[in-house]
């Protein structure tokens, strides 16, 4: 796909723009795996580095993660993150999540568990569809597992929405004060 020659956009920002595209009508979908650099080079007819620049950029917009000898996927919320479902319609701009940009670790740590709860949730769905009590039970447990061995994920994406809206002048106090607690009302009954 040699690029053209007439359009003034940066050639990195073609090939993160056809990549975007391709999210947006379902073509790439969360968790795929995205070509590497020489070969997205060899298909957009650009420099190794530019493709390179490429997805540096897809991962700090968040639509993308690497890791480390696996290669670079598309991050399991890249769709809402673009305005699309799944299916490439829009959505509403309220649903969309928010991209940890500033904290790659962070990102890449939800992406992670976002994959793996929508995996045994896959396998829970399976479950039911078979009529396999034993199999949804058995996948049902291993979620909560997984919910509980990341509950220092919950923590830390609270603690970075939390510095986030701080940073962004949200006008929130430093330490606000817990809401009072409601008392308690009188069974007439008993």
């Amino acid at each position: 796909m040699p690029h053209d020659a007439d359009d003034r956009r940066a050639l990195f920002q073609r090939v993160v723009d056809d990549i975007v595209d391709q999210i947006r009508t379902g073509k790439l979908t969360p968790g795929d795996v995205l070509p590497t650099a020489r070969r997205m080079a060899d298909t957009y007819g650009v420099a190794s580095m530019t493709a390179q620049r490429a997805l540096r950029e897809l991962q700090h917009r968040g639509l993308t993660y690497a890791v480390v000898g696996k290669g670079t996927f598309v991050h399991p919320q890249a769709p809402e993150r673009i305005g699309t479902d799944a299916d490439g319609h829009p959505i509403a701009a309220t649903t969309q999540t928010p991209v940890i940009s500033d904290n790659p670790a962070l990102n890449r740590r939800l992406a992670l568990y976002l994959l793996e709860r929508d995996r045994i949730s896959g396998k829970i769905v399976d479950a039911f569809t078979r009529k396999d009590t034993a199999a949804a039970w058995q996948a049902t447990e291993e979620l909560a597992t997984l919910q509980q061995t990341h509950t220092d994920l919950a923590d830390d994406l609270a603690a970075y929405e939390a510095n986030l809206g701080r940073a962004a002048g949200s006008g929130a106090p430093e330490h606000a004060e817990p809401p009072a607690p409601k008392k308690a009302r009188r069974n007439p009954k008993a």
